[in-house]
């Protein structure tokens, strides 16, 4: 059965994490994301970072405050960080031809994420 409570956090959370990475978009000079996607590269190593922090700590908690992870990590870091926008940008840059740029994009965005998720885990101690 359905929580409403923790699906309104969960709500709430990913209203303001896409939000976030609308407005990241709109900061990032817009000349530097038509040859590397930095608005979803950035929002998605803060994110993983966020999410390893948020989680580290919750660990650590013999009883965690509900609704947090819910809040914050299924909401705001789910709303904030874009697998979908990070494919499309992948699609676009594998049809202009732009290869290079395509697997450095996803080798850094895949890899930097899982070391940002560890570092946000281990900060977090």
């Amino acid at each position: 059965m359905i929580n409403l409570s923790t699906a309104l956090y969960v709500a709430l959370g990913g209203a303001t994490g896409s939000v976030l990475r609308y407005l990241v978009g709109l900061w990032l000079p817009a000349q530097n994301n038509r040859l590397f996607p930095w608005p979803t590269f950035t929002v998605n190593l803060a994110g993983s970072l966020l999410i390893g922090l948020v989680l580290g700590h919750l660990a650590k908690q013999s009883t965690p405050p509900p609704h947090w992870q819910a809040l914050l990590v299924t909401g705001f870091c789910g709303g904030f960080t874009t697998l979908s926008a990070m494919s499309n940008e992948g699609y676009l840059l594998l049809r202009h031809q732009h290869y290079t740029t395509f697997f450095l994009y996803f080798a850094a965005t895949i890899g930097l994420s899982l070391l940002a998720t560890g570092l946000g885990y281990f900060l977090s101690k």
